[in-house]
């Protein structure tokens, strides 16, 4: 173990203790990367009770639902026993840089979800309850869409403060460098 993983449980953000599961990647080291990036993002943008009652499926395709325009999803599964859960999917093939900042972006649709900000719309699908308002999809440019402006608006931040998070701890910069 090298000494940023040993490293890594004790500077664990806020202590959160949510369930993440990588899949659909070979890499050890790479999937122990995104739980990290996963709790970092996570409780950056919510509370450690919030960030309790998280379950997170992150799974890497080589197609995500026959649509090439995305290179990630987040689909909110329900709630359950008091836990939230959710999935993720990330296109397989992307930098880390990417990866990284898809999931970024990706947690903060997971916050949304989470916080009950947005929620699935009852209109066939084509509506979003956005803050309590019904929001019709196809009436808005995608770019429009205030979950989204959010999004775009966050996922840098999120990726370059995890980045600049990891090395500050024994090992961080040459863990990072060797999943690279």
């Amino acid at each position: 173990m090298d000494e940023y993983s040993k490293s890594y449980k004790y500077w664990y953000p806020r202590g959160a203790t949510m369930e993440i599961e990588v899949t659909g990647h070979r890499s050890s080291r790479y999937k122990k990367l995104l739980e990290q990036a996963t709790e970092f993002y996570c409780t950056k943008l919510m509370s450690k009770r919030m960030c309790n009652s998280l379950e997170i499926s992150i799974i890497f395709k080589k197609k995500l639902d026959d649509d090439e325009d995305y290179e990630a999803f987040c689909e909110y599964l329900g709630k359950e026993d008091g836990v939230r859960s959710f999935s993720i999917e990330l296109k397989k093939g992307l930098t880390v840089r990417d990866t990284l900042t898809y999931l970024a972006h990706e947690c903060v649709h997971v916050k949304q979800f989470a916080t009950g900000e947005m929620k699935d719309g009852t209109v066939y699908a084509i509506t979003t309850r956005w803050k309590g308002k019904e929001i019709n999809e196809t009436r808005i440019d995608y770019w429009d869409f205030p979950w989204e402006i959010e999004a775009y608006g966050r996922e840098k931040g999120l990726y370059s403060r995890f980045i600049n998070h990891c090395k500050l701890y024994p090992g961080g910069k040459e863990f990072l460098d060797s999943i690279v």
